[in-house]
C-alpha cells in the first residue's frame, strides 16, 4: 500500500509512526539486485533512492537501467513523460558513504563476499545516523543474520539489523524473507516484515531462525548444484533439468538471467558453512571443489548471462533486450557454444506421456504428470528420481529441523521460484499416490540407483548427513498423517498447514492474510495479497476466503469477533474480478492452446462465489470493505459487505476524444463483462437493485463506471478519503466502535428485517411480533444486560457476553454444510 497500517496489532502500532515517516532508503550496490530493490521502491513508494557503490561503472549500469525502465513505462502510457521524470528526480548516485546519515532505511544488496560485506558494515558503522535508522537489511543470498550481524561492533547496529532478501525480477517477484537471528529485536523483525509485506508489497516468509539461504534460496541453488557436476556436454545443460522445467524453469536458464556471480559465492559459502547434517552439503562438496571447473571456465573468461558483453552464460542469447532467447549452449567438452540438439523422445518418454496427460486433461505442468514420470523407468524417471527426491526430502528436513513451516516452503516455491504447484502440494501428492510406506520405496530405490550419491536418499538415519535422524516420514506415519497441507472443499486447493509442533491446523493463505482480531476491539481483517495479479477471483481465493471465513465465524460464536474488515494490498488498494487465466481448463498457454470453461464449471464458480457471499451477507458481523480501483468481481463483492470505504484515484488513462493519455480522476466501481462476452457472474444486477439502484444507474455504472465521488453521491460509497493510510484509520474505527456493543440477537434480526423488506415491503404484524420477542429473555437472552446501558447510563453494568446464547432470528450458522 505504500504505507503500513496496524490492523489492530498493537506491538506493529509502535512502529507504525516510524515506518511512515521514511523519506530515503540508501541501497549499497547497484548490480542487478540493487536496481530491481531501487525500482520497486520507486513504483510502490514516494521514498527518495540513493544509490551508493565503488564503481563508477555500476552506478552508471544503475542509471541507465532505471532510466530505461521508466522511459519504457511512459512510452508504454503506464505512466506520463513528467511522472518518468519526477520518478528519476527521486534517485541520486553517488560513491559517497557519508550519504548514508540521510536514510531512515540502508539496504546492503552488494557481494556475498564476507571480507567485501565487513568494509561495507564498517561505513555503515561509520556514517548512519541511529537517531534517523529504523533498520537494516542486508540482500544476502546464503549468510546467515548472526554471520553478518557480528561484523558490526556497535550493538545498536546489531539490534537494528535484518536479513531482508528479494528475488528476480526483484520489482516482479513477490516473495520476500526477513530473518530474525538472535541479535535483532523484536520491534525491529516486526517493522522489517510490516515495511516488507505493506510498503513493498510481498509475500513475506518471517523467520526467526538463522537459516543459511532462507528457505527459497537453497532449495533453487539446490536444484542447480545438484545437476552441476553430471554436466558434461552441451545437450546435458538441456536434457537433465527438464524434470525442473516441469516443476518451473530449467535453473540454468534462471541463473543466466540473475548472472553467476550470485550460485558461484553462494556455492562457496554454503559448501563451507551448511552445518554437518544438512542433506545438500555435499552437492556442494566434491572433489575439494564448491561447484565445477567447467563453471569457474565460464565466470573466467566472462560468460556469466545476459548481463555480460556477449550475452553468455549456460546458453547463448541472442535478441532485444528483455526479449532474448536462446540461440546456442555451452558445450564444456570443447569450451564453444554449439547448436541445441533435439530431444530423443524413446530415452525421456515419460515426459512425452506426461504432456500428452496434460494435454488430454486440459492442464499443464500437473501434479499427475510428475508422479508418471517418478514411476518411469526411461531416462526421465531416472533424472527425476536423482534430482527431485533429493530436493523433496530436503523439504522435509527443513520442515523436521524446525527451520520452516510446510506453508513456508509451499509458498516460497510456489511464489518466489515460480513453482506450477508449492513443493508441499507436490509431496502431498506423491504422498496420497504411493503412500507413506510407497513413498519411502520410492525413495529407497532412487538411492539403489544413485549409489554414488546414496546420503542424498536416507530415509531411515543410517548414513550420511543425516545419520540418527530419520526422515519426518516416519514421524508423520506414526501420528498417522498423510498430508503436510489442509485443503479448501471448494477447489481442493491450500488453506492450512500441519503445525508439527501443536499438533494442529495453522492457517495457510497464499493469496489472502487474515489477521486475528484482539480480545479488546475483536475486529478481524481480511486482506485481498495478491496485487502483482490484481488480488483476482480464482479457484485459490475462494478456497481461502471460505476458510478465513470459517476461522471467522468460529471466533463469532465464541464472542471474539464483531466485526470484520476486507481490503487488498497494493498500492491503491486495487480489487479486479476474476482471474482471466482461469477462464480456461488449467492454465492458458499461447502455444499449446486453451479450452475454456463449459457450463457446468462455469456454473459452479458463480454458485460457489454466490453461496459464499450470501453468508458473508447475511452472517450477523458487521462488515466493511476498504478498497480503491474495483473491477467485476471485485466490486460484486462490496456489494454483500455493509459498508464501502473508497479512495479517490487518480492515474493515467487514454482520453479517446483527445487521443492521448491524461492524467485523471479514475473509477472506483466497473462493471466491463459485457465487453468480453461475459456477465457480471457474482450477481452485479440483482444487488445493484437489492441496495437501491434503478435501471438508469445501473445502466451508468456498466457503461461509464462510478468514481468514488460518484459512488458516495449515489449511497453506494459510504465514505472516501485521499490517503490510504487514513481511509483504513476511518474504517477500522469504525468497525471497532460498533462491534464493542454489537448484540447478536439484535443484529441478526436487523438483517432479517432488511432481507424481508426488501422481498415483502412493509408487514406491521410481523414487526410487532418481533418487537416482544426482543423483550422476552427466554427468546433473546442478551436483553437484560444490554438494556442496562440505556437504563443505567454511567453507572457499573455488568460486562455484555456476546458469545452466540440460544437461537437466533432468521440465522443458524450453517457454514459446515455450506457446500454440501
Amino acid at each position: 500500500m505504500g504505507t503500513v497500517f496496524s490492523f489492530g496489532n498493537k506491538l506493529l502500532q509502535k512502529e507504525v509512526g516510524k515506518l511512515n515517516n521514511i523519506k530515503k532508503i540508501a541501497v549499497i550496490g547497484s548490480g542487478t539486485m540493487g536496481i530491481g530493490i531501487g525500482i520497486d521502491i520507486l513504483n510502490k513508494t514516494g521514498y527518495e533512492v540513493i544509490f551508493i557503490d565503488v564503481a563508477d561503472s555500476a552506478l552508471e549500469r544503475a542509471s541507465r537501467e532505471i532510466g530505461s525502465y521508466f522511459s519504457a513505462m511512459a512510452g508504454s502510457g503506464r505512466i506520463l513523460e513528467d511522472q518518468a521524470a519526477e520518478l528519476l528526480a527521486r534517485v541520486t548516485y553517488s560513491k559517497d558513504f557519508a550519504l548514508l546519515g540521510k536514510a531512515e532505511v540502508i539496504w546492503e544488496a552488494a557481494t556475498e563476499r564476507i571480507d567485501v560485506k565487513k568494509a561495507i558494515f564498517g561505513n555503515i558503522e561509520k556514517y548512519a545516523d541511529p537517531e534517523k535508522l529504523v533498520f537494516i537489511f542486508s540482500n544476502t543470498s546464503s549468510h546467515t543474520t548472526a554471520e553478518l550481524a557480528v561484523l558490526f561492533n556497535d550493538r545498536f547496529l546489531m539490534d537494528k539489523f535484518l536479513t531482508g532478501h528479494g528475488y528476480f525480477p526483484f520489482h516482479a517477484n513477490r516473495l520476500f524473507d526477513v530473518m530474525k537471528g538472535k541479535y535483532a529485536s523484536e520491534e525491529t523483525f516486526t517493522a522489517g516484515v510490516a515495511f516488507a509485506e505493506q510498503a513493498l508489497e510481498k509475500k513475506v516468509i518471517a523467520l526467526r531462525n538463522d537459516h543459511h539461504g532462507y528457505i527459497a534460496d537453497p532449495i533453487f541453488e539446490g536444484m542447480a548444484a545438484i545437476i552441476q557436476w553430471d554436466v558434461k556436454t552441451g545437450q546435458d545443460l538441456v536434457e537433465l533439468p527438464q524434470v525442473f522445467d516441469l516443476l518451473t524453469a530449467n535453473p540454468f536458464q534462471v541463473l543466466d538471467r540473475t548472472g553467476h556471480m550470485p550460485y558461484t559465492e553462494c556455492a562457496k559459502h554454503l559448501g563451507q558453512a551448511l552445518p554437518a547434517n544438512d542433506r545438500l552439503r555435499s552437492v556442494y562438496n566434491q572433489s575439494e571443489r564448491h561447484y565445477p571447473q567447467w563453471i569457474e571456465d565460464l565466470e573466467k573468461s566472462g560468460k556469466t548471462g545476459l548481463s555480460s558483453k556477449d550475452k553468455e552464460g549456460f546458453f547463448k542469447w541472442s535478441g532485444a533486450p528483455n526479449r532474448e532467447k536462446i540461440s546456442g549452449v555451452y558445450n564444456p567438452e570443447t569450451k564453444s557454444y554449439v547448436a541445441i540438439g533435439e530431444i530423443n523422445n524413446l530415452d525421456y518418454w515419460s515426459l512425452s506421456e506426461a504432456k500428452a496427460l496434460d494435454h488430454r486433461e486440459s492442464t499443464i505442468k500437473s501434479i499427475g504428470g510428475l508422479i508418471r514420470i517418478a514411476e518411469s523407468d526411461d531416462k526421465g524417471g531416472k533424472t527425476f528420481r536423482r534430482y527431485a527426491i533429493p530436493i523433496m526430502l530436503y523439504a522435509l528436513d527443513l520442515i523436521q529441523d524446525n527451520f520452516a513451516t510446510p506453508a513456508d516452503i509451499d509458498s516460497s516455491t510456489k511464489t518466489g521460484l515460480r513453482f506450477k504447484y508449492g513443493l508441499c502440494e507436490i509431496i502431498d501428492k506423491f504422498l496420497n499416490h504411493f503412500g507413506i510406506d510407497g513413498f519411502i520405496g520410492l525413495v529407497k530405490k532412487s538411492g539403489l540407483e544413485n549409489p554414488d550419491r546414496v546420503e542424498l536418499f536416507d530415509v531411515d538415519g543410517k548414513t550420511g548427513p543425516r545419520k540418527d535422524l530419520p526422515s519426518l516420514l516416519h514421524s508423520m506415519k506414526k501420528r498417522g498423517w498423510s498430508n503436510l497441507l489442509g485443503y479448501g472443499r471448494i477447489y481442493g486447493t491450500p488453506v492450512c498447514q500441519r503445525n508439527f509442533t501443536t499438533d494442529e491446523m495453522d492457517i495457510y493463505y497464499n493469496d489472502l492474510r487474515f489477521i486475528y482480531p484482539s480480545k479488546k476491539d475483536r475486529v478481524a481483517s481480511i486482506i485481498f495479497d495478491n496485487p502483482l495479479r490484481g488480488n483476482v477471483w480464482n479457484r485459490n481465493t475462494l478456497d481461502q476466503l471460505d476458510h478465513a471465513i470459517g476461522v471467522s465465524i468460529d471466533l463469532y460464536e465464541k464472542g471474539a469477533l464483531g466485526a470484520l474488515l476486507f481490503t487488498a494490498s497494493g498500492k491503491g488498494m486495487r480489487m479486479l474480478g476474476a482471474d482471466a487465466r482461469q477462464f480456461n481448463k488449467g492454465w492458458f498457454d499461447a502455444k499449446t492452446g486453451y479450452k475454456f470453461l463449459g457450463e457446468e464449471d462455469a456454473s459452479y464458480f458463480t454458485k460457489a462465489g454466490m453461496k459464499l457471499f450470501r453468508f458473508v451477507q447475511e452472517m450477523p458481523v458487521w462488515t466493511i470493505g476498504v478498497f480503491g480501483e474495483k473491477w467485476g468481481g471485485g466490486a460484486e463483492f462490496t456489494y454483500f459487505l455493509n459498508q464501502r470505504f473508497d479512495l479517490v484515484l487518480h492515474g493515467v488513462e487514454f482520453d479517446s476524444i483527445q487521443r492521448k493519455n491524461v492524467f485523471r480522476l479514475k473509477k472506483n466501481y466497473n462493471q466491463p463483462e459485457i465487453e468480453y462476452g461475459i456477465l457480471g457472474g457474482f450477481g452485479a444486477v440483482q444487488e445493484l437493485v437489492r441496495l437501491g439502484f434503478g435501471e438508469s444507474l445501473i445502466d451508468e455504472l456498466f457503461l461509464q463506471g462510478l468514481t468514488a465521488t460518484r459512488a458516495y453521491e449515489l449511497g453506494l460509497s459510504n465514505g472516501t478519503g485521499n490517503d490510504e493510510y487514513e481511509l483504513l484509520e476511518k474504517a477500522f474505527e469504525l468497525a471497532r466502535l460498533k462491534q464493542k456493543y454489537a448484540v447478536p440477537y439484535s443484529v441478526a434480526l436487523y438483517n432479517l428485517q432488511k432481507k424481508n423488506a426488501f422481498a415483502e415491503g412493509c408487514n406491521d404484524a410481523r414487526l410487532t411480533r418481533e418487537t416482544g420477542e426482543a423483550f422476552n429473555p427466554a427468546k433473546n437472552p442478551y436483553i437484560s444486560t444490554a438494556l442496562l446501558r440505556l437504563l443505567n447510563i454511567g453507572g457499573q453494568n455488568p460486562p455484555l457476553d456476546l458469545s452466540i446464547q440460544g437461537k437466533l432470528p432468521g440465522w443458524e450458522n450453517n457454514y459446515n454444510s455450506l457446500f454440501e
